[in-house]
């Protein structure tokens, strides 16, 4: 052949040999796989769910202060990534994506949750038909650590929860809440600040 198509004189790689399948496996790993690939969508979203439901449950409750608002967000999330799974370009993108949207999406449902109140007066207490206070509050949203948080402004709350709860780094927790990282730092502290007035220790 010519110099621009001459051969090398050793075949290339029979069509089942090591070097192929081995390149095979590289592009099959789950790390690179395409999101948006039909086959992977499934499979992929499932293995999300199994392992990262209960944490992204977490912060969705710690967020909101309420878990019932918390398992909504959390399940209106996975279908929101369900549908925008074809705009993701690898798996390694989707947890992520999912951590931002719980972020995003439990600032506006804390918006929309009020927290239990209500007239515990000791003369409506006495009242016929009246719930006993400590049955009106489940355990969780009525926890110090719950109501220390939902006294904190949205930002600093999400710093708190995403660091010092989940156990994301600072760029984790930046990139989730679609901030630089100076910015985390300074609602960080701030809300450390805060948090050890009114809590024994900080969370």
């Amino acid at each position: 052949m010519g110099e621009g198509g001459k051969s090398s004189g050793e075949p290339g790689p029979a069509p089942d040999s090591p070097g192929r399948r081995s390149r095979r496996r590289r592009k099959e790993q789950p790390g690179t796989a395409a999101c948006g690939a039909e086959q992977d969508a499934g499979p992929a979203l499932d293995d999300l769910y199994q392992a990262h439901y209960r944490s992204l449950l977490r912060l969705a409750a710690l967020l909101t202060g309420n878990t019932d608002t918390a398992e909504a967000v959390v399940v209106d999330c996975f279908v929101a990534m369900h549908r925008a799974r074809r705009s993701l370009r690898t798996c390694d993108d989707a947890l992520p994506y999912l951590r931002r949207l719980v972020v995003a999406r439990s600032r506006s449902a804390a918006r929309r949750h009020l927290p239990p109140s209500g007239d515990w007066s000791p003369v409506v207490a006495r009242m016929p038909g009246s719930a006993d206070r400590r049955s009106r509050v489940p355990p969780f949203e009525s926890s110090a650590v719950v109501l220390a948080l939902a006294a904190l402004p949205p930002a600093q709350r999400e710093a708190v929860v995403l660091t010092l709860y989940l156990g994301l780094t600072e760029e984790q927790a930046a990139a989730a809440m679609r901030v630089r990282h100076a910015a985390l730092r300074r609602h960080l502290a701030a809300a450390r600040t805060a948090l050890r007035a009114v809590l024994p220790e900080e969370p």
